[in-house]
């Protein structure tokens, strides 16, 4: 579908991305019988986690497989096709869209869905990169019941994290919070005692692990505080620069900007839509899988001229 000059759109529509979000989306599009390209280079945000939880029909099983069992549904429709290179832009062209991929060639289409995700910053400390998504996670609901009842550490990274820290008691009563230089409320220390969650002051300088799987923290005057659980709040953001390159107005996520969307997906700028983590407040499978067949549908019914 895609090649360096075209006289008209290669296709209806375009989705960006090939997780959870953007393969519901394509899903609904090709049984519309609709001509769409999923472009999918592989980095999803899922992919340093071994299971995904939460997920009816689905729960426990790899996002990969997930992932790649979805794209073999979306491919047995004869409209729907999968491209691996990365999209590094987009932009405008009359009525329709001109993507330029990684290799220089062009695809134009009619309508894009922007579903390539969020991408997490994690705090600049030693060993903390190789234990995400193992032992390292923010999620209870995606890792808490695989990780419970151990010694659990929680670093606080900003407002709510001592809200995450108490909601974590419903999974172990083996707390302590590490302020990591964040300044500790008298109330918020008084809620957190009270929950029998110890208070560790001092910044994180390293974490201890064994192929990720976490033994202690070390703090920057040396001391190590034993645990084999560690939560955090990490900030995110979206995972390219497509959507406002665009022109798509965003807004305040609780983790850090995501593209404002109406209650179908639909950006601030004409024939483009956005689902899943890049769109939403609240990450998460389902969230992301729904979010893209609501995208899908709404597209479909722009396309009729509806």
């Amino acid at each position: 579908m895609s090649q360096s000059s075209m006289e008209g759109p290669a296709t209806d529509v375009a989705i960006i991305g090939g997780s959870f979000a953007g393969l519901s989306a394509a899903l609904m599009l090709a049984r519309g019988r609709r001509r769409v390209i999923v472009f999918d280079d592989g980095q999803t945000r899922n992919r340093f986690a071994a299971a995904s939880h939460g997920f009816l029909g689905q729960d426990g099983q790899a996002p990969d497989a997930i992932r790649l069992t979805g794209r073999a549904e979306v491919l047995a429709y004869p409209t729907a096709s999968v491209d691996t290179r990365r999209v590094q832009g987009a932009q405008k062209t009359g009525d329709a869209f001109s993507l330029t991929l990684a290799d220089g060639d062009l695809v134009l289409a009619r309508r894009i869905i922007l579903a390539y995700g969020m991408r997490d910053v994690l705090p600049a400390i030693p060993g903390l990169a190789e234990c995400w998504g193992v032992t390292a996670n923010q999620c209870p609901y995606c890792h808490g019941y695989e990780l419970a009842d151990r010694p659990t550490l929680v670093m606080l990274t900003g407002p709510h994290s001592v809200q995450h820290a108490m909601m974590l008691t419903e999974w172990t009563r083996d707390l302590t919070c590490l302020t990591h230089g964040q300044d500790m409320a008298p109330a918020d220390a008084a809620a957190l005692s009270e929950r029998g969650i110890a208070l560790r002051d001092g910044v994180v300088s390293a974490v201890h692990h064994r192929n990720g799987h976490i033994e202690a923290v070390e703090l920057a005057d040396g001391a190590r505080i034993a645990g084999q659980v560690l939560y955090l709040a990490s900030t995110a953001v979206p995972a390219c620069d497509l959507a406002t390159d665009l022109g798509c107005a965003m807004e305040p996520g609780g983790q850090g900007p995501i593209v404002k969307v109406d209650w179908m997906q639909a950006t601030s700028v004409a024939g483009v839509w956005a689902a899943g983590d890049l769109a939403r407040q609240m990450p998460g499978a389902v969230h992301a899988a729904a979010s893209g067949a609501m995208a899908g549908v709404a597209v479909h019914r722009s396309l009729m001229g509806f």
